[in-house]
């Protein structure tokens, strides 16, 4: 008999799974990304309780790798010597046996239980323990002891148990040590998000925080009580722009803090004029303290959308005057048959450019281009799509290298269909390279000629990128 669940479907953003890892234990993750065309059988995730530093260990998993956590079946249950269970260890459950029976609720469980001499033996708490079940083909399979004969002759009858992946709600309470931001609600304030770690629950939905940029008079990090409405988790990292567009809502760090902005002109040297709506006013902020932003919504990262723009400079006519012409100076116009690439942003296929052909302007900002490598799912024609001018660049020019790429060099590598930005981690023999790539988090083996130089197409200019660029 197994305890089935109804219909799984596929894995989300947010899903709460259990994880193994080379060590044979179970660990909590959350999904971050998951499986996509190009890794049908990866999934992106963040443990819970395995860390590298002071943040959660992040990354790719095989798929196979992946199940739902357990159901919360007889959490009361005693057990007894033999029993199969799984005990949380070294922030992992892990297969084990009963071997004695202890005071207070504890038991020795030993490891690698197989019935004879084990390995390892430790005290667990009762609360630390739950009876061993395996994941089968999408089913809970239960333990010899779920299948018990009943008693009082009642026929044995089947368990079918419905079992969701739990999503992460924006109502959630936070964990101690967990890193979040804050929002200010203070005059002069609102607007910004500061960088804090959870202390403590204060109840009444309160929580002590402990600033990260913030600093008292004596120069010790600010202890503060936060309504939890005005906490949210940490934004996920995207991937890194090489510039930003006029009308572009961003983040800009100033005064410790993170501060809703609208790029409002591109300036020279890598700066740009950032206006807050909030404050009316508008300063000049460097590349590197920018970042996309991003809204916290229904338990969702969110890139901000058109809506969001609008929201933010209604209140400025001026603004988006000197925004429309900023916008058609700097704004690339793309005429229908020109060769260009465009820019993929689905998950799994961050950093990857595209070769196309504009088919037509459907607006100001948005075209109809035709790729030259992707096509439908009927094999039948090229694919078209509609795509931002701020995805689209021109074809850029033939820079290939014709002496060896050296070590930590930016290329773009030639990969299904498409050129995908990484970097050289190891120059092997005959003319092949180990590229390393950040958005999947691999790295796969290339020949030479499938290389090229990596180039940032910025202010209407091509850029050869350094190696700190990436």
């Amino acid at each position: 008999m197994k305890i089935r669940r109804q219909s799984q479907g596929q894995l989300s953003k947010g899903d709460e799974v259990e994880v193994k890892r080379p060590n044979g234990a179970y660990y909590a993750a959350t999904v971050l990304r998951p499986p996509s065309a190009m890794q049908k059988n990866m999934v992106f995730v963040e443990y819970k309780t395995v860390y590298e530093g002071p943040k959660c260990v992040r990354g790719y998993v095989d798929l196979t790798h992946v199940r739902p956590p357990p159901p919360p079946l007889e959490l009361s249950r005693r057990f007894k010597i033999g029993d199969l269970v799984d005990a949380y260890w070294e922030n992992g459950w892990r297969e084990g046996i009963v071997r004695d029976l202890l005071e207070n609720s504890k038991y020795v469980v030993g490891f690698d239980g197989n019935g004879e001499k084990d390995d390892e033996e430790s005290e667990i708490d009762q609360c630390n323990l739950r009876l061993h079940r395996e994941w089968e083909d999408g089913s809970w399979v239960p333990s010899q002891n779920e299948l018990a004969p009943l008693e009082n002759g009642d026929k044995s009858r089947k368990v079918k148990l419905k079992i969701v992946f739990r999503k992460r709600q924006a109502c959630d309470k936070f964990q101690k040590g967990e890193e979040v931001e804050v929002t200010g609600d203070e005059e002069g304030f609102k607007g910004s998000w500061y960088g804090a770690v959870i202390v403590e629950y204060c109840g009444d939905d309160k929580y002590l925080v402990e600033y990260s940029s913030i600093r008292t008079e004596d120069g010790v990090p600010l202890k503060q009580e936060a309504k939890a409405q005005h906490i949210r988790p940490c934004p996920p990292e995207l991937s890194p722009v090489a510039s930003f567009c006029p009308r572009e809502v961003v983040d800009a760090w100033h005064n410790d803090g993170w501060w809703i902005g609208v790029i409002s002109a591109v300036l020279t040297g890598s700066k740009y004029a950032v206006y807050f709506s909030l404050t009316d006013e508008e300063l000049e902020v460097d590349h590197s303290n920018l970042r996309i932003h991003q809204d916290w919504n229904n338990g969702k990262w969110i890139v901000a959308s058109e809506e969001r723009l609008g929201q933010l400079i209604t209140n400025s006519n001026k603004l988006l005057l000197e925004m429309d012409v900023e916008e058609k100076r700097f704004q690339e116009k793309f005429p229908k048959g020109m060769t260009v690439e465009v820019k993929s942003d689905e998950p799994g296929y961050e950093g990857s450019w595209f070769s196309a052909v504009i088919v037509d302007l459907l607006s100001k900002d948005k075209y109809l281009v035709e790729y030259l490598t992707l096509k439908t799912e009927d094999l039948c024609s090229f694919l078209r799509e509609e795509a931002y001018a701020s995805y689209i660049r021109p074809h850029p020019p033939d820079v290939r290298c014709a002496s060896r790429y050296e070590l930590l060099e930016n290329v773009d590598a030639w990969y299904n269909d498409g050129w995908w930005i990484g970097r050289i981690v190891k120059v092997l023999t005959g003319w092949r390279y180990a590229v390393y790539f950040r958005t999947t988090n691999e790295v796969l083996e290339f020949k030479h000629d499938e290389l090229r130089r990596h180039q940032e197409w910025i202010n209407g200019k091509w850029v050869i990128a350094s190696k700190e660029t990436l």
